[in-house]
């Protein structure tokens, strides 16, 4: 990880294409649907090879879903009283989070181990009118972080020990962000917040906006216009000022910081920033539309086209399209991992079921 500031004038700019062939990826393999059910959706995908998603029950209601290394699906059903569930997260380990939903105003923040029954992440003691509540993140030590609401005041952001079972306000707003250390972000009615992992405040130089937090405790988002990063300290370092607007959405654990880059002209280009700072824009044709959808944590990206579907593009530049099921399918890309892509693809006349592209075949502690 990088934690320094370097220099804007060293930063450079690089255009990139080394093609790869499709054949070279397994794929993409049918996770199936819930007994019974007709559609299912893959999220996430651990380097375990968990895949972490959403599937419909055989009455239509939207559940989590969980496919071991195997294949086996788990069903993850809301907490009793509630009908349908939203996926958020889940931890290498497999424990997954996410919110029972009885209708658009009303949830509770919900966590599936090993055994797949809902387990209640309730709302903070002592605030009667805040029935419900919500998780957007949870690390490896069960640590989850969100908010709780209800009439008639503002949302509290929360955090839950899972572990001790505990829960802690925060302060008024939504926490949404949590590393394995501990450290957190909130963003609080007086501002952006960040805790380091010893709960100290951590004043971000500039304020901004904020999207991710790794592991060394490293911010990156926008500050104005372009793409920043924080440091533990709260140092600020902007990441490119030569394009018009620029973000920084995600950073990984070697230091590769991926996210978007525009020039004014209504579209943006999926954008990565290598730990010396130099920029490395993704090469589309022109007239082409791209977004970035999500990164792992060896310096690859997953970049959505249109026209053209989905790619892996990888830290030397390899740029390498996910084979479609047939030429009339159409897929959904939605998580990386080291070795594997998970995602959806339909047939004309037919339901979405998830699937995995297998980039590699998962070697060490990748699998289980």
């Amino acid at each position: 990880m990088f934690r320094g500031v370097f220099a804007l004038a060293a930063a450079m700019t690089v255009l990139v294409a080394v093609p790869a062939s499709a054949d070279e990826i397994q794929g993409p393999i049918d996770l199936g649907t819930l007994p019974g059910g007709l559609s299912s959706y893959g999220l996430a995908v651990t380097n375990h090879g968990t895949v972490f998603g959403t599937a419909y029950d055989k009455a239509y209601h939207e559940h989590g879903a969980r496919w071991d290394a195997a294949g086996r699906i788990t069903e993850l059903p809301p907490l009793p009283g509630y009908g349908s569930v939203l996926p958020v997260a889940i931890t290498e380990g497999g424990v997954a989070v996410g919110n029972s939903i009885a209708n658009p105003l009303a949830g509770r923040a919900t966590l599936w181990g090993a055994s797949g029954v809902p387990v209640d992440l309730p709302p903070v003691p002592g605030f009667p009118n805040y029935a419900s509540s919500s998780v957007a993140a949870i690390n490896s030590h069960g640590i989850a972080v969100g908010y709780a609401y209800g009439a008639p005041g503002p949302d509290t952001a929360v955090k839950w020990d899972t572990a001790r079972g505990t829960v802690t306000s925060l302060g008024l707003g939504h926490a949404y962000l949590i590393n394995d250390a501990g450290a957190l972000i909130a963003s609080l009615q007086d501002g952006l917040r960040y805790w380091d992992p010893a709960g100290n405040l951590v004043e971000l130089e500039g304020g901004g906006g904020v999207e991710d937090l790794d592991e060394a405790g490293t911010v990156v988002g926008t500050y104005g216009l372009h793409a920043a990063k924080w440091d533990s300290t709260g140092r600020l370092t902007v990441l490119d000022t030569t394009w018009k607007f620029s973000e920084a959405k995600k950073i990984g654990e070697d230091g590769t910081i991926y996210g978007e880059v525009g020039a004014g002209d209504g579209t943006v280009r999926p954008a990565r920033w290598d730990p010396a700072g130099r920029l490395t824009v993704f090469p589309v044709p022109d007239g082409a539309r791209s977004w970035f959808t999500a990164a792992n944590d060896t310096g690859s990206a997953l970049v959505e086209t249109s026209p053209g579907g989905y790619f892996v593009w990888g830290p030397g530049g390899a740029v390498t399209p996910l084979p479609l099921p047939a030429e009339n399918a159409f897929c959904r890309a939605s998580g990386l991992n080291h070795w594997a892509v998970t995602g959806s693809c339909s047939l004309p006349g037919r339901n979405a079921h998830a699937v995995l592209w297998k980039l590699s075949e998962p070697t060490g502690s990748s699998a289980h």
